[in-house]
């Protein structure tokens, strides 16, 4: 990307900048994803963001930094009536209370406007006190609680540091909040994200989510990590292909265990299928991936880019919060979106995927299907439309034989 000197402090875009041929929406952002803290108290074997320091060393958001990122919120993201922050990357809780006072000061100029703010942060629970999770819930802020399922398949990843096990501690601050929130009218949330890594089966995270308690959790494969370390890719494609016939069982498994009853309101699976099956019942509105438009990622020196994906690479930078976005910049991020979601055009499992991630492997540039995304994706996706037609089948023969 070229560099450039030309700013903008709102979210309007100077059509002169722009290449023929690109969007001139203006860059509206409802959802801003912010590495308050590149720090992170564990050493997890698949992390691919170098314990949230973005190959560079840790770093906390300043205090004038977080205030001008106050100011260029309400400037860009002017008239939404709901902003959506995500604190993830690194560690939140590392640095609390500097985090709280950042989303006190922005909630509080919000609400001059009439906006709302909602707030999620990403946390591997084993920092957090129940005084700073009591605050959490105080301030309606949903976490979402970094678990790999299982004691032994965590603890072999997930350690600290010092090489210490986590499992019971971060268990245990996930029950915590989730028994704090559970008794809170229209309480924050309380998720569930877990990695199958090394010889971990999705079927396992499943069942002992089951036994937690908790009907929903995001489970993934661990990607290869793309700018840290070398990764055994053939390891990888293994794992995608067994978590693909774990998913195939539990979707087979809910589907027939509950037809003639809500798939979507009582199925214990992952989030991702159960998000497809809503898709495809229409209870859920389609979702463009937000790169570049309506999302935008802060690091904690103040550099803006198009998503969280793309920190740490110096030449997706699109601006920072000092000088807002640099027109030119974006434009040249928005016409290599373009170039690469070109290959989406006509797929069937476009509007089941978002169309695509553009930031697949940032290394290799703006890229959909880097490692082979695209086929796991329609795997997952066909899995999710033969069990929900099976429900829905069962489910209109049942109701037949119960009017005859």
């Amino acid at each position: 990307m070229t560099e450039t000197d030309s700013t903008v402090e709102g979210h309007e875009l100077d059509a002169d900048n722009v290449d023929s041929g690109q969007s001139l929406q203006p860059y509206w952002p409802s959802s801003w994803e912010v590495a308050f803290v590149q720090d992170c108290n564990l050493r997890c074997g698949y992390c691919y963001t170098g314990y949230g320091r973005l190959r560079r060393g840790a770093a906390v958001m300043k205090p004038e930094t977080w205030r001008r990122l106050v100011d260029l919120i309400l400037r860009m993201s002017a008239d939404r009536q709901r902003i959506d922050v995500h604190f993830s990357t690194g560690e939140t809780f590392l640095n609390f209370d500097q985090a709280m006072a950042f989303l006190d000061r922005l909630r509080g100029c919000a609400a001059e406007r009439n906006a709302k703010v909602e707030v999620q942060i990403m946390t591997n629970g084993t920092v957090a006190t129940e005084d700073q999770l009591r605050t959490c819930l105080d301030k309606r802020i949903a976490l979402c609680f970094s678990v790999d399922g299982p004691e032994s398949r965590h603890d072999h990843f997930r350690r600290t540091s010092t090489g210490e096990v986590t499992h019971q501690l971060a268990l245990e601050n996930w029950r915590m909040y989730r028994d704090m929130v559970s008794i809170v009218p229209d309480g924050p949330g309380c998720d569930l994200y877990s990695v199958i890594a090394g010889e971990g089966r999705l079927r396992e995270v499943a069942e002992f989510w089951r036994e937690q308690g908790a009907r929903r959790f995001k489970a993934v494969p661990a990607e290869p990590n793309k700018s840290l370390c070398q990764v055994d890719v053939s390891g990888w494609q293994t794992r995608r292909a067994e978590f693909l016939t774990d998913l195939e069982q539990l979707a087979s498994s809910e589907s027939g265990r509950l037809r003639g009853r809500s798939l979507l309101e009582e199925a214990w699976a992952p989030a991702a299928l159960l998000d497809t099956w809503q898709r495809l019942e229409r209870a859920d509105a389609y979702q463009p991936c937000g790169a570049g438009y309506t999302t935008i990622g802060v690091d904690a020196k103040g550099n803006l880019y198009p998503c969280q994906a793309f920190m740490g690479f110096p030449e997706y930078i699109i601006g920072d919060v000092a000088s807002g976005l640099a027109p030119a910049r974006v434009a040249d991020f928005r016409a290599a979106r373009s170039r690469a979601q070109s290959r989406c055009e006509g797929c069937w499992a476009r509007f089941l995927c978002r169309d695509g991630c553009c930031a697949s492997d940032p290394k290799a540039g703006v890229a959909v299907d880097a490692w082979g995304e695209c086929d796991f994706i329609k795997s997952s996706a066909e899995i999710a439309i033969r069990t929900y037609q099976s429900w829905r089948d069962g489910t209109q023969r049942l109701a037949t034989q119960e009017a005859e």
